[in-house]
């Protein structure tokens, strides 16, 4: 009889460890349930705010709408840097940036290369994380683990990733079964040491990365139509109405910048000395070649120098340096005098009759803020006007030269209660 009651007893306690058990695990699937439904609700609470603001970018600029990705990945995934990167002929190119110690560094539409975990994610076209300790979250790359990443030295943008979390998410578009995607861009978080990405951090950055990638598709397409209406066929350079006004829209940024901001623009102006004599002697297609060779280095001394070039019409050309005080754009432009003047454009453009014939520049040089006043109302204009004054300062010195005003600019006076406007002088 004690032996059945022991039978029993360890009957009944099997029974209740297994339920117990069960019930456990029971427990344990529904929370995992609730947690999905609840990220699944979450993400689409987060499909409907994101969307609405990146599906109207139809006309937006490629830097315009990388701005607007940013700002909606920060009100849903805050971090201490967020960078948009969009790809252009392999190379990747900073549309964005949010945050502050050494992306204040970083410049808009420069191109980036080395082994960051950005580059890893535009070769591999895979979410991948980094950071001081593994990781597991699912179908995430973790390069810290990654044998290979971790031999080349793939890590954050800038930084240690023993100090530092960093995400890359690829911003794709589907080119069919059994192809890799193309990579539209890349969409790079990062967090300090002590606030690690969680799993749903990382599905929301996903998530916005699988809308940016379309917006993103179509700001590209309509910067190609901008560019192609922008650029003058022949030289390749802005045309003189987007030349200026991209410059207005640079000198403007400068006038309401921060006090503490760089404000400085150095504007060049420049004339082909003699071109007439060059075309009408050698023919028009040499002419054509000189044009296009002149503005290949122009460009070159734009990009090199982080500016832009313009085409002004016929052989004059424009162009504009950012953040350059002007005793460096002084400097600047008589080197790019000297480097026209020894260049021998007869033989690089093989035209044998033009042999021995020397191509110089006369160069205007103007700047803001040294040359027109701060508070000026139409600062872009006043700037191409002393420019063009003194490239014609140059041609009436001889030419070959690059002239520039040596004095300052002087706020305009406010006319006082009851006095008419101050006529300009």
């Amino acid at each position: 009889m004690n032996l059945i009651a022991e039978l029993g007893w360890i009957v009944a306690v099997i029974i209740a460890v297994t339920g117990a058990v069960l019930w456990f695990r029971l427990a344990r699937r529904l929370h995992a349930l609730e947690r999905r439904a609840k990220q699944a609700e979450h993400r689409f609470f987060l499909l409907e705010d994101v969307a609405p603001a990146l599906t109207d970018v139809a006309t937006e600029s490629t830097a315009a709408t990388c701005a607007r990705i940013l700002d909606r990945l920060d009100k849903l995934v805050p971090a201490e840097v967020q960078l948009c990167f969009f790809n252009e002929d392999g190379r990747l190119v900073l549309g964005a940036k949010t945050g502050t110690g050494y992306a204040g560094y970083l410049r808009d539409g420069e191109a980036y290369e080395g082994a960051t975990i950005v580059h890893w994610v535009r070769d591999h076209a895979l979410t991948a994380i980094v950071g001081p300790e593994p990781s597991f979250i699912s179908s995430v790359v973790d390069l810290s683990r990654d044998s290979a990443a971790s031999k080349s030295g793939v890590g954050p943008v800038a930084g240690s990733r023993d100090r530092v979390w960093a995400l890359g998410v690829p911003l794709t578009r589907d080119r069919g079964s059994g192809r890799q995607p193309e990579i539209v861009g890349v969409l790079y978080v990062e967090r300090a040491k002590d606030q690690p990405l969680s799993e749903s951090d990382v599905r929301t950055v996903e998530t916005v990365g699988r809308l940016a990638s379309d917006a993103l598709q179509r700001a590209r397409f309509a910067d190609s139509l901008r560019h192609a209406s922008n650029t003058d066929p022949l030289t390749r350079l802005l045309t003189p109405a987007a030349f200026r006004q991209r410059l207005r829209d640079e000198v403007d940024g400068r006038r309401f910048a921060d006090p503490f901001a760089s404000r400085d623009l150095a504007l060049y102006f420049i004339d082909t000395d003699n071109f007439k004599l060059w075309n009408d002697s050698f023919g028009h297609a040499a002419g054509d070649k000189l044009l296009r060779a002149l503005a290949d280095i122009f460009s070159e001394t734009a990009t090199t120098h982080h500016g832009f070039a313009g085409r002004n019409g016929g052989d004059e050309f424009c162009i504009a340096l950012l953040d350059r005080r002007k005793e460096e754009a002084i400097k600047l432009a008589e080197g790019l005098r000297a480097r026209v003047e020894l260049t021998n454009f007869a033989r690089q453009l093989g035209i044998a009759a033009a042999d021995g014939t020397r191509v110089t520049l006369s160069i205007g040089v103007s700047h803001y803020p040294n040359d027109v006043a701060v508070d000026e109302s139409q600062a872009a204009g006043r700037l191409l006007e002393a420019a063009d004054a003194r490239m014609y300062e140059a041609k009436r010195g001889g030419r070959n030269q690059v002239a520039f005003n040596l004095g300052r600019a002087l706020p305009r006076r406010q006319p006082l209660p009851g006095e008419g406007p101050i006529p300009r002088v």
